[in-house]
């Protein structure tokens, strides 16, 4: 890849906190764009303190969702900060993204629909929570209200126990996803028209896509899914967790070719040629009784001689890691996704992208409060 990033010369400002507006721009940020973060005078996005303080006098989180971006401070009840704030974008900005309480950019004038008239070729992009339609589209909300209101939660979590949360914000992240997928759209269309536009997303919306699986299953059968744990939402089988002496591998063969050689690797060949096993519709009804062989198996050795066996043979398996394994492991390094900062900042996972075979790098730092304020004279 040439040393010039994709969006070099693209300038984006953040009126954004959090997780899904930081997020989004990030992305745009890594991509070599410049990001310039708007925050409050007084303590600055609230995430600036969540969580361990790395190096720097912020929490990791904060750094984590912020590294190569700028900060300017502007009080939105200082008509003169909030003036300078307008002149920043209008004589700079290709694009704007919030995720600020709904109704507050278009009180300060900074909403796309106050914005385009002045500058046309502009594109906004709004984050909100439940979307700008309906009864509830004024309404804040955050990534696990999301995760329980869309019934993410319920198909979370221990077979026969509570619903649970996904222990990422991956509703945070899919909705920063979905803008920064929007809003490079919106950028490659204005190459041939010349004109902005305006980019919706919404963590409700985000959430709701993740149900895609559910939803049709419920569409089929009238009925909610329920909660798997390890084991696989049906269909499927084997596909779930096994207990090794050691810890839990994984296992699924989603073919009768990798059925077979996982039942003789197991050193039972005989049942694959048994009719309750012989198809994948078979194996899915009597997934439970499939599972106890299997699992009687597994427990005589460790996942790493499971793990051997099964590679050897292309059966698809996976240890359930601790993060501290996950991110220890060879193949983490081998990637290349983590990263350390060319100043000197603390190792990151970078985008899961490559672009000409090279990972986009990791610049600089997250900014101080207010680092660059001096981009708002």
């Amino acid at each position: 890849m040439s040393t010039a990033l994709p969006l070099q010369g693209i300038t984006v400002i953040e009126l954004g906190s959090s997780l899904a507006a930081p997020f989004a721009a990030l992305i745009l940020g890594e991509m070599g764009a410049e990001v310039i973060k708007v925050e409050h005078p007084e303590g600055g996005d609230a995430a600036r303190i969540w969580g361990p303080h790395g190096d720097h006098g912020f929490s990791m989180m904060f750094e984590t969702f912020n590294r190569n971006k700028k900060s300017v401070t502007v009080n939105f009840t200082d008509k003169q900060e909030l003036a300078r704030l307008r002149r920043l974008i209008l004589d700079r900005a290709d694009v704007v993204l919030q995720n600020l309480r709904p109704g507050v950019v278009e009180e300060l004038g900074l909403d796309g629909a106050s914005l385009a008239p002045e500058k046309p070729t502009l594109i906004y992009c709004n984050l909100g929570a439940f979307g700008g339609t309906g009864e509830m589209s004024r309404l804040p909300g955050y990534d696990p209200l999301m995760q329980a209101f869309t019934g993410l939660c319920h198909v979370t979590g221990p077979e026969g126990g509570e619903p649970c949360r996904v222990g990422v914000p991956i509703v945070d992240m899919g909705t920063g996803m979905w803008a920064a997928m929007g809003i490079l759209t919106k950028l490659l269309a204005r190459k041939d028209s010349g004109a902005g536009g305006q980019v919706d997303v919404a963590l409700y919306e985000t959430a709701m896509s993740w149900m895609t699986m559910p939803m049709a299953t419920v569409r089929m059968t009238g009925k909610s899914p329920g909660r798997f744990g390890l084991r696989g939402p049906g269909g499927l089988a084997p596909n779930r967790g096994f207990q090794a002496s050691d810890g839990i591998l994984i296992i699924t063969a989603g073919t009768n070719y990798q059925f077979r050689k996982l039942c003789a690797a197991l050193g039972h060949a005989e049942w694959a040629e048994e009719a309750r096993f012989a198809t994948p519709r078979d194996r899915s009804k009597h997934e439970l009784e499939l599972s106890k062989l299997m699992g009687d198996v597994m427990l005589a050795n460790t996942r790493a001689h499971w793990m051997a066996v099964l590679d050897g043979v292309g059966v698809p398996n996976a240890p359930v890691h601790t993060v501290l394994e996950a991110f220890e492991h060879p193949q983490t390094e081998a990637s290349g996704l983590m990263q350390k900062g060319a100043d000197g900042s603390t190792p990151q996972v970078t985008l899961p992208l490559k672009l000409d075979s090279a990972r986009l790098p990791y610049r600089h730092r997250a900014p101080k409060l207010g680092e660059h304020n001096d981009l708002l004279k």
